[in-house]
């Protein structure tokens, strides 16, 4: 197991709660480590904090703010033979054929903020903007499967902005499922982004016991369209068989193309609960399965790490100090956190430890297995591992909204930078004791 230690215990409601603090022993000869991390015996947070942020819903068919960069650029130099560029993560490439170029160019890639419609994940700034092509170019954007929740692969598009500022759908699109890519044809630069076509959206995806959240279906575009068009709010393309779903506690209460779910007033089990909907369409066979998890408590942090998918909703955020802030969540049997300092929304890349503007990933089994974001004593060298934490919102001493993509290092293996993928997403809230 990790190492709990410096116990106290504190009455919640009838619960007991553990307040624990880990100490990571054999980092703690390297770096200043001292994460705060909460486990529950017998309940999740009896005591909830009235905190909470609706799950958004970008509005759509108008203008939206054009991306900020948050992340490094990729560049390359290209000419009339063609070539191909992609980002070091792999989820970007473009392939422009002979012929495309009338010269050589220098191409980049630029990671941007994400303001499309039903957005997923980043949106890419191809440079130089405007540029336009004598042939397609091949534009093939990959996926995680926590990018789409509340979607399904075959609900996603691809989607860029015009100078309006408003969205398009891209037209001619191919998917792979197995190897979660969708490839577009591409003839000009601008700002370029995956979408969900239709999606699953909740008021709030976090409820305190026995509170209600809306859900609803989202269409902003057509599965098989032909035309390129805006991407603006439609009445839905499903026909009146639609068939909802709810696995878990609590009740839920269909409406045509609307929902209310109402969480159960003790803890949910499982949680998250899950609630889908089955769409049919008019004249076209096709039939989309939309999923949403919906958590009871005080947040969540989901992963998929090492072939694998945790759901931690024994989670809380520690950020008294400015300058040393942690999100943690875990089970007897594993511990993930993030060390920050300096907390905002934005894009903190992977470090050796919780530094302005940067963070630390540690993720610790309860056999002594550990894996981190870096290293800092490989023959002087950093050893950095690939990788974000995107705060998506963040109010100091209520919540932290984001997501994490990257690698993380085997913590035995001081001299790589490799390591196996990880990614998902967290909504904490501090965990909340009884005045005595």
């Amino acid at each position: 197991m990790p190492n709990w230690t410096g116990i106290t215990t504190k009455k919640c409601g009838g619960r007991l709660i553990c307040l624990c603090k880990l100490f990571n022993q054999k980092a703690m000869k390297k770096h200043r480590i001292h994460l705060l991390t909460g486990l529950l015996l017998g309940g999740i947070f009896a005591c909830n904090p009235e905190t909470n942020t609706p799950d958004p819903v970008d509005p759509v068919g108008a203008p939206t703010e054009v991306g900020t960069p948050q992340g490094a650029v990729v560049s390359k130099v290209i000419g009339a033979q063609g070539g191909t560029i992609a980002t070091a993560d792999g989820r970007i490439k473009i392939t422009i054929p002979a012929g495309a170029l009338t010269s050589e160019t220098t191409i980049s890639i630029q990671p941007v903020s994400n303001h499309a419609p039903n957005g997923v994940g980043t949106a890419y700034r191809f440079l130089p903007d405007g540029q336009v092509f004598s042939k397609p170019v091949q534009l093939k954007m990959r996926y995680t499967e926590s990018d789409i929740e509340g979607s399904v692969p075959e609900a996603l598009g691809v989607a860029w902005q015009k100078a309006d500022k408003r969205w398009y759908n891209v037209t001619g699109k191919t998917h792979d499922i197995h190897k979660q890519e969708v490839t577009v044809p591409m003839l000009h630069f601008s700002d370029w982004s995956l979408f969900e076509q239709f999606h699953l959206s909740a008021e709030k995806s976090v409820l305190n016991y026995g509170e209600s959240t809306s859900l609803r279906i989202l269409e902003l575009a057509p599965l098989t369209g032909t035309a390129e068009e805006p991407l603006v709010q439609k009445t839905s393309g499903a026909n009146s068989r639609l068939k909802w779903s709810l696995v878990g506690g609590g009740t839920l209460k269909p409406s045509g193309i609307s929902a209310t779910y109402t969480a159960p007033r003790g803890a949910a089990q499982p949680n998250p609960v899950t609630v889908s909907v089955q769409i049919q369409f008019e004249n076209n066979p096709a039939k989309l399965i939309l999923v949403k998890e919906i958590f009871v408590g005080t947040g969540y942090i989901k992963l998929d790490f090492l072939g694998k998918e945790y759901v931690f909703t024994t989670v809380f955020l520690d950020d008294d100090e400015l300058d040393f802030s942690s999100i943690a969540g875990g089970t007897p049997q594993e511990v993930f956190s993030i060390d920050f300092a300096q907390g905002r929304k934005g894009a903190f890349p992977f470090w050796h430890e919780g530094d302005n503007g940067k963070c630390r990933v540690n993720f610790e089994f309860g056999n002594g297995k550990q894996y981190d974001s870096g290293h800092e004593w490989c023959n002087g060298e950093d050893m950095i591992a690939d990788g974000q934490v995107i705060f998506e919102e963040y109010v100091r001493g209520q919540y932290a909204k984001g997501t994490i993509t990257g690698n993380l290092i085997d913590y035995d293996s001081e001299c790589t930078k490799s390591g196996p993928a990880i990614s998902g997403s967290f909504y904490v809230t501090p965990m909340v004791l009884p005045q005595k």
